[in-house]
């Protein structure tokens, strides 16, 4: 079998992305699949994710991957975690918080959280990813972050919007995560590359995945320690009364080619495997695949299902063209997941 199945890799390693994956073919599969628990029968995500792992870890294989060099990004909301009802966590929790102490907050700040709000269930705003982050950073100014972390672990507890049978926290995707255990099964460094603000991520994540705080990047909002007052940074020696809180400023959503700099900036080193969900990940994407010196994938999630889930299948469709154009592979939430949140969850709403 090792022999048979390495003859079919060599044939097929000067292939492009997404042809290598689909010329995987069904004698590959006599070894026990492991991604599988979560995922259809047949799923061809599945497959071509099983058939990656076993030529990258087979030493014996044109494609081994030395261990120091298995790295993987994924994105969050709408990748791991629901995001399509109605909107992704970190809009939901700043809502909630904002609203539930308007009183104290600007009215530009509230007008955000208003909108948010008006929009469930719809589609989401234009420029609201740019406005929400900017609202935030001045919503959480003063905020430590333990305070943070209480106010997220509040909001996990409360239902999933849209949903019956599950809290916002346990609103993940249960293939996905079978996937991320699993390629840390086979000796994967993982991160979480994502525009919502990685503090709030880093508290989200908790009892869900197990990655290390600093395996966490995205939005940055700036910091300053309580008895600092105006001066700067550079200028300031942090004493032991002090604490580290929120100072109100924003310093750039972590989206589209920001996520590049921030692998290059943090991780130091190509990925080999990215997913994602949209065109704010496209430029991770297409940067873990190209002038790789390892065999490399990047796969998309669809949000096509209009059953279980609050997804749009025309538009999925003509978004799986584009991206699929592109070498970039996709991940369909209607054909590839036997079960999206488990199967007790289901819709509340329908469209």
């Amino acid at each position: 079998m090792k022999k048979k199945l390495l003859m079919v890799l060599l044939s097929i390693s000067l292939l492009p992305t997404c042809v290598w994956a689909a010329e995987t073919e069904t004698e590959m599969w006599e070894e026990p699949a492991q991604v599988s628990e979560y995922w259809t029968e047949g799923s061809w995500a599945a497959r071509s994710l099983n058939a990656y792992l076993m030529s990258i870890t087979d030493e014996t294989s044109v494609d081994y991957i030395p261990v120091k060099d298995r790295i993987a990004v994924f994105d969050l909301d709408g990748t791991l975690m629901c995001e399509t009802y109605p909107f992704c966590f970190e809009y939901m929790v700043f809502a909630d918080y904002v609203l539930k102490n308007a009183a104290s907050m600007p009215e530009e700040v509230v007008s955000v959280a208003e909108e948010i709000v008006d929009a469930s269930g719809g589609e989401k705003p234009d420029g609201m990813s740019t406005r929400q982050a900017q609202a935030g950073a001045i919503a959480y100014k003063g905020m430590t972050m333990d305070e943070l972390a209480n106010m997220v672990d509040s909001f996990k507890d409360s239902e999933a919007w849209g949903f019956s049978g599950m809290t916002r926290g346990q609103a993940w995707y249960k293939p996905m995560v079978e996937l991320f255990n699993t390629l840390q099964e086979n000796d994967f460094t993982l991160y979480i590359v994502t525009a919502t603000e990685r503090n709030i991520v880093r508290e989200i994540v908790k009892g869900t995945l197990d990655i290390p705080p600093s395996h966490v990047i995205g939005t940055e909002y700036g910091y300053m320690a309580t008895d600092q007052g105006e001066a700067a940074d550079t200028d300031y020696n942090f004493q032991p009364s002090d604490q580290i809180v929120f100072d109100g400023s924003y310093e750039g959503e972590n989206a589209k080619t920001s996520k590049v700099d921030a692998i290059v900036r943090e991780i130091g080193q190509k990925p080999v495997l990215a997913f994602g969900n949209s065109s704010g990940d496209l430029a991770m994407e297409i940067y873990t695949i190209s002038d790789n010196p390892y065999r490399s994938i990047a796969y998309m999630v669809l949000a096509d299902d209009e059953l279980r889930e609050y997804g749009d299948e025309s538009g999925a469709a003509e978004k799986a063209a584009g991206y699929e154009a592109q070498g970039i592979c996709t991940i369909s939430m209607r054909d590839d997941f036997k079960t999206i949140y488990g199967e007790n969850v289901t819709k509340k709403i329908e469209k």
